[in-house]
């Protein structure tokens, strides 16, 4: 029922323009669209896929347009820094905060979910088995004052959470 749930906070079916974020996997990025046939199964009106990666493709018209419409954000897993790599310091990244603004939601699955936090968890770009990795801590921060740490459970990371905690008790 998750991804009912989510077209439902995205305005429901035959209203949820849903955008998906592919951008964490490995390069070349796959095609998504069984995701996509997810959230359309789930009543989304619209499920668009942008595979941008570089500044100029993230920049670009189609995207920032499709941005101005969503009313749902998915960013689908791989490694978190590509994220940051991607989307900081352009001009997508206000229109994913409008989103919010609107009345939409954000969503994500593993590094999707970890991105979403004000401090970014394992980001590193060679290893992602340290919980801190200087030059990229700061996820896209929709989520102020949280770090989430994907797998958390299942790999037994509670004693590195707290050690985070320690040195970013905010």
């Amino acid at each position: 029922g998750m991804y009912e749930k989510f077209v439902e906070y995205a305005g429901g079916p035959d209203k949820a323009k849903i955008v998906l974020f592919p951008t964490a996997a490995t390069d070349p990025l796959p095609k998504r669209d069984a995701v996509a046939n997810v959230f359309r199964k789930a009543g989304a009106k619209k499920v668009t896929i942008l595979y941008g990666q570089t500044q100029s493709e993230v920049e670009s018209k189609e995207f920032l347009e499709t941005l101005k419409e969503a009313t749902g954000i998915w960013f689908d897993g791989g490694r978190q820094w590509r994220f940051v790599d991607c989307y900081e310091n352009t001009k997508a990244l206000p229109l994913m905060f409008d989103v919010l603004k609107r009345g939409g939601v954000i969503g994500g699955t593993s590094a999707g979910a970890t991105i979403q936090g004000d401090y970014l968890c394992r980001g590193g770009v060679f290893t992602n088995f340290d919980i801190r990795y200087e030059g990229y801590e700061r996820g896209l921060g929709f989520l102020k004052g949280v770090a989430i740490d994907q797998h958390f459970t299942q790999r037994k990371r509670q004693a590195e959470m707290t050690s985070l905690m320690k040195v970013y008790p905010q």
